[in-house]
């Protein structure tokens, strides 16, 4: 995973790129939280095929805190696992679940599938991991949202 700053955006979008042997290359970009990207005003581009993300920010379980995904007419959901180094990567048919050696600063990740997994599949569930998700939880939600909140303010000092 390479993070780095968005060609054409302003200094406040980061994005993440993840590429390999037998992987598709994927870049997701959004509003800069430190040096990864939120999922809001997003942008995903994997391979030729570009997706969509969306959120339900109020939702109580985490289907419902889920991100949605919809790319090349798939439609998947992003969510956190049990424990937070733990995510899965859902469609029907297919979870993979990615998990971190630590938290804050993951040095090897463990991927999982269960079902016929594809290099879309796999690319999108690694470049989810580069993208900043403590809110899919609900401790996460609360304990980051004064920061996502002042992020988002413009600088007026």
């Amino acid at each position: 995973m390479r993070y780095g700053p968005v060609p054409g955006r302003s200094d406040a979008f980061a994005q993440v790129s993840v590429a390999g042997e037998g992987l598709p290359a994927g870049v997701f970009s959004g509003i800069r939280y430190g040096h990864a990207p939120l999922p809001s005003r997003a942008r995903l581009q994997v391979g030729a095929h570009t997706g969509a993300v969306s959120r339900f920010r109020s939702g109580l379980t985490r289907d419902q805190r889920a991100l949605r995904v919809r790319i090349d007419g798939r439609a998947y959901r992003y969510r956190q696992g049990p424990g937070k180094c733990v995510h899965e990567l859902l469609r029907p048919g297919l979870r993979i679940r990615v998990t971190r050696d630590d938290w804050y600063r993951p040095l090897a990740l463990t991927v999982r599938a269960e079902g016929p997994a594809d290099g879309l599949d796999l690319s999108l569930a690694l470049l989810l991991q580069g993208v900043y998700t403590r809110h899919l939880s609900q401790g996460g939600r609360w304990f980051s949202l004064p920061f996502r909140i002042l992020n988002r303010m413009p600088d007026v000092f």
